[in-house]
């Protein structure tokens, strides 16, 4: 038995290319699909019925697992109900979440959570932090409608224009802004490291030991957000700090070993499959 992958192709700056090749390398069958952000639950349909990506009777018994963005795994999420579908729990994914597990290990763990709105009307007064702080703030959400980003003592208007836009109730995490040096991206599988590598300052395949054992303690912990997942390490003043995590099934995976993904995924996959249908 071997899993169908549904990869998403018009992912916005992500080249599946060599995704696809590895998983058509591993004798796996592959479904394209382009995803139409005008008419999303249009486009899904297509797939399912044109594409014909189920090739059973009953779609809930197909072993399919899916990797595309954000918008592209919610509708698979809400619309299908295939084993595994996506690894991607948005619950688990919030810093609220996460933080309470692994908060011995963060870079900004100096921080504080509140509504939007709150953060505006707070802005002169944040008796947590020093006067005058640069401020890193980014969304408590796992889906991310927003990227997080510094903000400058005297640039609070900036949080007004984010209150227009997504609006004064999201939670909101803020920290004190820290140098970073450089960052990994680690892929977690079964609770086990399977692959890594540097995508800040610049992209590369190697990784020192001291990123790697950090994300495997992570790896390691009892409480777990996912069978298979991403961890972002980051160095900071020399030292190795967990910056966030993040979903499998639509996170970047820059140059991390493609076999290894697709070849522990594919199992992982499987075995979820098989524990949920006996």
């Amino acid at each position: 038995m071997k899993p169908t992958w549904v990869i998403q192709t018009n992912m916005e700056g992500v080249d599946t290319k060599s995704m696809i090749a590895e998983v058509e390398r591993q004798g796996m069958e592959v479904d394209r699909v382009e995803y139409d952000y005008a008419a999303p639950l249009s486009s899904l349909e297509k797939w399912l019925i044109a594409e014909g990506v189920v090739r059973d009777e009953d779609a809930s018994d197909a072993c399919v697992l899916c990797y595309g963005d954000v918008d592209f795994v919610k509708m698979i999420k809400r619309r299908a109900s295939f084993i595994p579908g996506t690894w991607c729990n948005f619950e688990n994914m919030k810093c609220s979440t996460y933080f309470a597990y692994l908060g011995r290990h963060l870079l900004n763990r100096e921080y504080a959570m509140m509504p939007l709105g709150d953060l505006m009307r707070r802005w002169n007064n944040l008796t947590e932090y020093p006067p005058n702080t640069s401020l890193f703030i980014r969304p408590d959400s796992g889906a991310k409608p927003f990227t997080g980003y510094v903000v400058k003592p005297d640039k609070h208007h900036k949080i007004e224009s984010l209150i227009k836009t997504i609006g004064p109730e999201v939670l909101v995490v803020v920290s004190p802004e820290k140098q970073i040096d450089a960052e990994w991206r680690f892929v977690i599988c079964n609770k086990k490291v399977i692959t890594g590598c540097r995508y800040l300052p610049d992209e590369s395949v190697y990784f020192p030991q001291t990123s790697f054992r950090l994300a495997q303690e992570i790896a390691q912990n009892e409480w777990q957000p996912d069978i298979c997942y991403t961890v972002d390490i980051a160095e900071s003043g020399g030292e190795k700090y967990l910056l966030e995590i993040n979903s499998f099934s639509c996170a970047g995976l820059y140059l991390c070993d493609m076999e290894s993904i697709i070849r522990h995924a594919s199992k992982a996959a499987i075995d979820e499959w098989r524990e949920y249908f006996g």
